[in-house]
Parts: structure tokens; C-alpha cells; sequence
């Protein structure tokens, strides 16, 4: 019991020390709003370009297209708490341009986009590159999951030899294996990530550009983290049992516990001084319980009692914090019930809940009716029981699967964020302009702001404004609404709309009484 506290103690350090990393950090960003706004007609050419994202973010690569579909790639973005600016080249011409934006988030998820902007008049839209590039996100899939795999079962594996019982020869190679495994594996996992936050391509790995970049994101810190407890796993297998065994399998496991807290989703959300406990008991418990499948397969085919005995009793220090802190962070990344809930990360959240249920189920299962048979010398229940590991290491392979995906999906709290903001929608005529805006950006009681101008983007008052707005898609026909005019120069309509999707919008403005300017475009609203 000695030594059990000893462990506790020296992870209840590395537990305070996670409270004094990444100060500040918050996760994943998306973008709420631009000036000039997307889709926007300006009468003279912007000096510079403002981002505002939901959180603090990195600038990464910024390019600009012009109507001729030419590309610039620009420098010298600043960001200042929650917003990039970007200056933009003199003498941009009339027309349609297009800004294509890179920034990387406290969590070292990559987030990108683009805008288009109008000048005079809007022109065509310029083409950008292609899509995401789905062989490097497979990649980077493959390689984490991986990461992953050798975390939890090499270092995992050190630690239950050194809380439960000393490994035997074979087992201490497959933990050097693994671990020797993660130790090429980080490195390369750093560096698709570099490319990713570039958007380059596996032509670019072997530059300095992608590593540097990848280096200077947290997910950089998460790498180091990831490789000091590989190195001193395998350093502490070299060793036999003994105090600098101890300190380096010590050391191994609050280097992987701490690796999440640097980056991801659930290591850096607010409020950190809640995440980052929560994310470090939950990975340290995890490397507990995971790391001693396989030792206690391979222990029970001939005995294993005593260890498995042992490992029965301190289980429950694990498992309760578990979930304890999986409940915290599910709570921080989903928000409030809403249809956030129903985004890609809800969906994989609830395919990795699925099974958890059943590992759980399996956990129970084994400690309930075949532990005790086993440890009284019982060998179907053994069999039996080694059958079980198996289907909870393949569950848990599984469970590595899905939390490689989350690194391509923002949470729920941060998609309903993102849809809570407005939305806007530029109409333009050849006697009039308008600029429309929707608070919030999606279905329900939503305000609908105008603003008016002529050609020459001089504010106009006509006698009247009409709309109508219709949704085909939903076979939503017309809903006829008027606006009024409001103190600062706008026009206003409040709305309850029932779905979101793209809604068709039709203005009529009666200019006098012989003049009427109709406009027409298309909204895409939040559900």
C-alpha cells in the first residue's frame, strides 16, 4: 500500500502541474463574422481584412484571388484576442475576389475557409483549389489511432507492471515494441499535421515548413509529451525493479497522461482549470485499465491469479475517475441540448458511448461472475474470462477509431456558437442594393436588418419595403412579411421561420409611386 501511495501522490503533482500549462487556452475555433462581410459589395477597395473567431486563433496562410484568378499569397497577418487581421495589396481591381484563410486553434486543429468580397460590382466568383485532401486525412486518421494503440497498450502495459505485479520477459518486449512503435510514430503524426495546417500536400513532409508549423501549434507540446513517455517506458525496461525503474514508469505515464491535456478538444475547452484535471484523470485511469488487458490475457493462459487478484482490487481507483471526468468533459463539449447535438462529433460521441456500454458491460461482467471462479482455480472460467479481454481490447481498438475522427469535427458547443451568429446576404440591383442581415443566423425568431442603397451606394428611403421568403426545398411557400424602418437608417423585420436550409428571398422596394425595384437572392440558415 506503500507503494500505491506513493503513485497517488506523484500523479496528484502532475496533476497540479497540468493546471499551470497551456495558460489560458481554450479549443476548437470557428469563424462568426468578417469585415467586410462574405458576399459583401464595397463601393472603394478595403485596406485590410478582420476575422473574428469564437476564440483565440493563429494565423497560418492567407491567399487572395482576384476576378482575373490570380493568386496572392499574402503576409504579415496579426491576431489580437479573437480576431486576424490581414492587410490586403493596393489597387485591387472591380470585380469578385475570393480570400482564402488558414488559422490554427488552441487545440492544434487546423480551421479554414474563405470569403468572397466585391468591389464596384460582383463579378464571377474565382475558383479555388479542390477540396479537403481526403489521403492525408485518412493519413492523419491512421496514424493517430495508431499513436494511439501504442500509448495505451506499451505504456499502459510499464505502468501495470509497475502497480500490479513486474512483467514477465515477453510482456516487457511488447511494451518496448509499442512504445518503440510510438517513437516513430509521434514524429510522423507532427508532421501531417504541419502539412494539414499548411494545406499542402506529402510532396511538402520532407521541408522544414510543415515541421516548424506543426512545432508551433500545441498540438506540437501534445508530440514532446507523447515521446518523453515512450523514451522512458523503453528506458525503464532496460532496468529491473527498483526506485529508478519506478521514477521512469512514473515518469512514462503522467508524460502520456499529460500528452491530451496540450491539444485536442477535450485538453483545452473552457473552463481549463476544470478540462485539463478532468482530461488528465481521465487519460491516467485509462492507461491503467487498458495497459493491464493484455498482461492478464497472456498471465491468465496457465495462471495469473495473483495478479489478477490485484488488479480487481485497485481497479475501482481507476474506473471511478473515469467516469467522473468523461461525464465533466462530455458536458463541456456538448453545451446545451440543441441540434448541435446532432453534428458529426455528437455522432461519433454517441458511437464511442455505444461502446463504452459495452466495455463497460464486459468489465462488469468479468468482475461480477468469472473473477471469482478464476481465482479459485476454476479453468473454463479462466478460458472464459481470457475470451473477454480479447473482446474488450478489440472494443477498445474501436474506441481508438473513433477518437482519431474527432480530430476533423468541432464540438457541438462550437458549432452552436457558430450558428447563433448572422447571417448575411448582399442583393444587388441596377437601380438599387441591399444588404441583409439575420440575428441569429437560423431557424426560429430571427431579426432581419436592411440596409439601402442606389447603384452609387448613396442610402436610399424608399416609401415601402416588402419581402416574401420561401423555402422550395421544403415545399415552404411564400411567407409575406413587411419592414419598417428603424431610427439608425435600416429597415426591420422580425421573423419566426420554421427550418433552416436555403431560403429564397424576394424584396420589393417602392421607391414612389411609379417605381418599384425588386430584388432576389438565397440565404442558407441554421437549422
Amino acid at each position: 500500500m506503500r507503494a500505491v501511495r506513493t503513485i497517488a501522490i506523484n500523479l496528484l503533482l502532475a496533476l497540479a502541474a497540468s493546471l499551470l500549462l497551456l495558460s489560458g487556452a481554450l479549443a476548437h475555433a470557428g469563424l462568426v463574422s468578417s469585415d467586410p462581410a462574405d458576399g459583401s459589395v464595397l463601393a472603394a477597395a478595403p485596406e485590410a481584412l478582420t476575422l473574428s473567431f469564437t476564440e483565440p486563433v493563429t494565423p497560418l496562410v492567407f491567399t487572395l484571388v482576384t476576378p482575373a484568378g490570380e493568386r496572392h499569397d499574402l503576409d504579415g497577418a496579426s491576431a489580437t484576442d479573437q480576431q486576424v487581421t490581414q492587410a490586403l495589396p493596393d489597387g485591387l481591381a472591380r470585380g469578385t475576389h475570393l480570400l482564402s484563410w488558414r488559422v490554427v486553434s488552441a487545440d492544434g486543429h487546423p480551421v479554414a475557409g474563405s470569403l468572397v468580397f466585391s468591389i464596384g460590382e460582383p463579378g464571377t466568383r474565382p475558383v479555388v483549389a479542390a477540396g479537403p485532401d481526403i489521403l492525408l486525412a485518412t493519413a492523419i486518421w491512421t496514424i493517430r489511432a495508431g499513436l494511439y494503440a501504442a500509448l495505451f497498450l506499451g505504456v499502459g502495459a510499464a505502468v501495470f507492471g509497475l502497480v500490479v505485479a513486474p512483467l514477465p520477459g515477453p510482456l516487457r518486449r511488447l511494451s518496448q515494441w509499442l512504445s518503440l512503435a510510438g517513437l516513430l510514430l509521434a514524429p510522423l503524426a507532427l508532421g501531417l499535421q504541419g502539412l494539414d495546417a499548411l494545406g499542402v500536400g506529402f510532396g511538402r513532409l520532407l521541408s522544414a515548413a510543415p515541421w516548424s508549423t506543426a512545432l508551433s501549434t500545441s498540438y506540437g507540446a501534445t508530440v514532446i509529451a507523447a515521446l518523453v513517455g515512450f523514451a522512458a517506458t523503453l528506458a525503464a525496461a532496460r532496468l529491473g525493479p527498483g526506485r529508478r525503474h519506478a521514477a521512469l514508469v512514473l515518469l512514462a505515464w503522467t508524460a502520456a497522461a499529460l500528452a491530451p491535456v496540450q491539444s485536442g478538444h477535450a485538453g483545452t475547452a473552457a473552463p481549463a482549470w476544470l478540462s485539463r484535471p478532468a482530461v488528465f484523470l481521465h487519460i491516467a485511469g485509462l492507461l491503467f485499465w487498458i495497459g493491464a488487458l493484455v498482461p492478464l490475457g497472456w498471465l491468465l493462459r496457465t495462471a495469473g491469479t495473483v495478479e489478477l487478484e490485484r488488479f480487481s482490487r485497485l481497479i475501482p481507483l481507476a474506473i471511478a475517475p473515469i467516469i467522473v471526468s468523461g461525464i465533466a468533459l462530455a458536458a463541456l463539449q456538448m453545451g446545451p441540448p440543441g441540434a448541435a447535438w446532432l453534428s458529426a462529433y455528437g455522432v461519433l460521441l454517441g458511437a464511442k458511448l455505444v461502446l463504452l456500454a459495452g466495455l463497460f458491460g464486459l468489465a462488469l461482467w468479468n468482475r461480477a461472475v468469472l473473477t471469482g471462479p478464476v481465482l479459485a482455480g476454476t479453468d473454463p472460467a479462466r478460458r472464459r474470462l481470457r475470451r473477454s479481454i480479447v473482446a474488450e481490447l478489440l472494443l477498445v481498438l474501436a474506441i481508438f477509431g473513433i477518437v482519431a475522427g474527432w480530430r476533423f469535427t468541432p464540438p457541438p458547443r462550437v458549432v452552436a456558437e457558430i450558428a447563433a451568429q448572422p447571417a448575411r446576404l448582399h442583393l444587388h440591383g441596377e437601380a438599387a442594393m441591399a444588404d441583409l442581415t439575420f440575428t441569429p443566423g437560423r431557424a426560429g425568431a430571427t431579426l432581419l436588418r436592411i440596409w439601402l442603397t442606389d447603384a452609387g451606394f448613396a442610402a436610399i428611403s424608399p416609401r415601402s419595403v416588402a419581402l416574401s421568403l420561401s423555402n422550395p426545398a421544403l415545399g415552404i411557400e411564400r411567407l409575406k412579411r413587411s419592414a419598417e424602418p428603424a431610427a439608425d437608417g435600416f429597415w426591420e423585420a422580425p421573423l419566426l421561420l420554421p427550418a433552416g436550409g436555403t431560403w429564397t428571398v424576394e424584396l420589393d422596394l417602392r421607391i414612389d409611386s411609379f417605381t418599384l425595384v425588386k430584388l432576389t437572392g438565397q440565404v442558407d440558415l441554421n437549422p
